[in-house]
């Protein structure tokens, strides 16, 4: 086929998939659009065999078929781009098949999203994405009515059957040297003599198992999929085979074999996988950020409606494929689900959904009554610091100067492909280095004499020092004090830090106790919340 899936898209909306003789592009052209809006990947559908995938029922006349009802699910659904049974033919065996991939036959195309009457065996393969393939039948069919008459000869059937079986091997392997990436459902076979006489049964399902086995094993080989319709027939032989004279379904059992056999099987098939159109990003504890790829439509896509936990929440235009969830319920699920519409008021079928919880204000053992809850829960909520594993927080235990780091880090996401120089921290793990070494690129910490100091508590200046050096760092400038600091205690240090003070004193982070900072008292838990809770504030995002 020398055209682009683009125009085979196109031209499958308005192609009738109900006629079995070739149909051509522009032939309806005020056809209804009936085709839906879809995140799938469109994929283009050849179906191989004998009489079974051509569409000959109980009667001997050809009809619909299982491939023509597989193609037809597919597309109510908008999944398919282009169908074709055009190469299966009534008689056909092992060897027809294989000869027709081999010599790369030209035939009409029966099915849809075809731009010329004709099509290539070889190129139609190279362009699908999925294959069935039913065939075999033939190839033995002669040697067991014989059987009816004179019995089952094992060596005979045994000889026809594995060369059956190689030709099958063949044809797979040729169509997977032509489409490595092709999926391949191989059809079992089913009792098309259930009608004879009982002597003969138990060997026909014997022979039937063999078969059926042998196929199996020939298809796995070779990357293939085994689809067994045994079962599925042998339920109903008066409805799926009414002519006791006749080995073919009727139109019930087609669509027995597609609906039951095949469909449930190829839409498993990661063709059909859209878990990656959707993504959420959730926002504190009540909001979530709702993102979606756009559908695709023959026509195209007008809106798209948002549903959340099975409700219609919005509808948006088509060029919006965002929406914030605001004011959610704490420690809630929810399942947010996008459907697309187009002009003639197709949804889409199968639609991109995500779930989500909630989280809940943390609560631990050792802060009920502590005066810096609010930013302890405030902390732990936004992820800027954590609780320990026994369910407490320990807000009076020290900060160090590594933990410190760690946490602004991670909080204006820093990164660095460069190495610290400090030669205190090769005992740490490759992550924490790399947020040390992070901070240092950032101007964050410097360090002293070579050393950092990990395990050290962090003083309230150093403290200062580093949220004033992230501020500058976010802002792209340094913070000019406004006005006097009232703290008494802060004389002996450099410019720098006395600015620093002077910063989360004026912002309203520190308020410091009775006229001082105690700059060199190390932080505790509590304070180090407290300052980074209301620091988060008022950095720029």
């Amino acid at each position: 086929m020398q055209f682009s899936k683009k125009f085979r898209f196109l031209a499958a909306s308005v192609l009738a998939l109900q006629l079995t003789v070739p149909t051509l592009a522009g032939a309806e052209e005020n056809k209804i659009d009936e085709v839906p809006p879809s995140w799938v990947q469109h994929v283009d559908y050849v179906a191989l065999g004998d009489s079974l995938a051509h569409g000959m029922n109980e009667v001997g006349a050809i009809g619909l078929g299982y491939t023509d009802f597989i193609a037809q699910s597919l597309q109510k659904e908008g999944l398919i781009t282009s169908y074709n049974k055009g190469f299966a033919y009534s008689g056909y065996t092992t060897k027809n098949v294989l000869n027709d991939l081999q010599a790369d036959v030209e035939k009409a195309v029966t099915g849809f999203g075809y731009k010329n009457e004709q099509a290539n065996l070889r190129a139609s393969i190279k362009d699908a994405e999925f294959v069935t393939l039913t065939v075999g039948a033939n190839d033995l069919l002669p040697l067991l009515e014989e059987a009816t008459a004179t019995g089952i000869n094992m060596e005979t059937i045994l000889k026809a059957s594995t060369e059956a079986m190689a030709n099958y091997a063949n044809i797979l392997t040729e169509i997977k040297k032509l489409n490595p990436q092709v999926e391949i459902y191989v059809m079992g076979y089913y009792n098309s003599f259930p009608y004879y006489e009982n002597k003969l049964q138990s060997q026909f399902k014997m022979l039937l198992g063999v078969m059926n086995n042998s196929i199996k094993l020939t298809a796995e080989k070779a990357g293939a999929i085994f689809v067994p319709t045994a079962d599925i027939v042998a339920k109903n032989v008066k409805g799926y085979l009414p002519n006791p004279e006749n080995i073919h379904l009727s139109e019930a059992g087609y669509q027995a074999v597609a609906n039951e056999a095949f469909l449930p099987i190829i839409k498993k098939s990661k063709l059909w996988d859209i878990s990656s159109a959707i993504n959420v990003i959730q926002e504190g504890l009540s909001t979530a950020h709702v993102k979606w790829t756009a559908a695709t439509d023959d026509v195209g896509v007008v809106k798209y409606k948002v549903y959340v936990n099975d409700q219609l929440l919005e509808t948006v235009v088509a060029e919006e494929t965002a929406i914030t969830l605001k004011d959610l319920a704490e420690n809630t699920a929810y399942t947010v689900i996008v459907k697309a519409v187009d002009a003639a008021g197709n949804e889409s079928v199968q639609n991109p959904s995500a779930t989500f919880t909630t989280g809940g204000t943390p609560k631990f053992t050792d802060t009920e009554n502590h005066w810096a809850l609010p930013y302890i829960q405030k902390a732990a909520t936004t992820g800027i610091m954590k609780g320990y594993a026994d369910g407490t927080f320990k807000p009076e235990l020290d900060v160090t100067r590594v933990q410190a780091t760690a946490i602004l880090v991670r909080s204006l996401g820093l990164t660095t492909t460069e190495t610290a120089p400090f030669t205190d921290i090769s005992n740490y793990d490759a992550k924490t280095q790399a947020e040390i070494a992070a901070a240092y690129a950032a101007g964050l910490v410097k360090g002293t004499e070579g050393e950092f100091n990990p395990s050290q508590p962090v003083t309230r200046a150093q403290l200062a020092l580093m949220i004033n050096r992230a501020y500058e760092l976010k802002t792209q400038q340094a913070y000019v004090v406004k006005g006097e600091v009232p703290f008494t205690d802060i004389a002996t240090y450099n410019e720098e830090t006395k600015r620093a003070i002077a910063m989360l004193y004026e912002f309203g982070i520190v308020a410091g106790n009775g006229g001082k900072f105690s700059p060199a008292d190390s932080t505790k838990r509590s304070h180090a919340a407290k300052m980074l809770v209301n620091f988060s504030e008022l950095v720029p995002k």
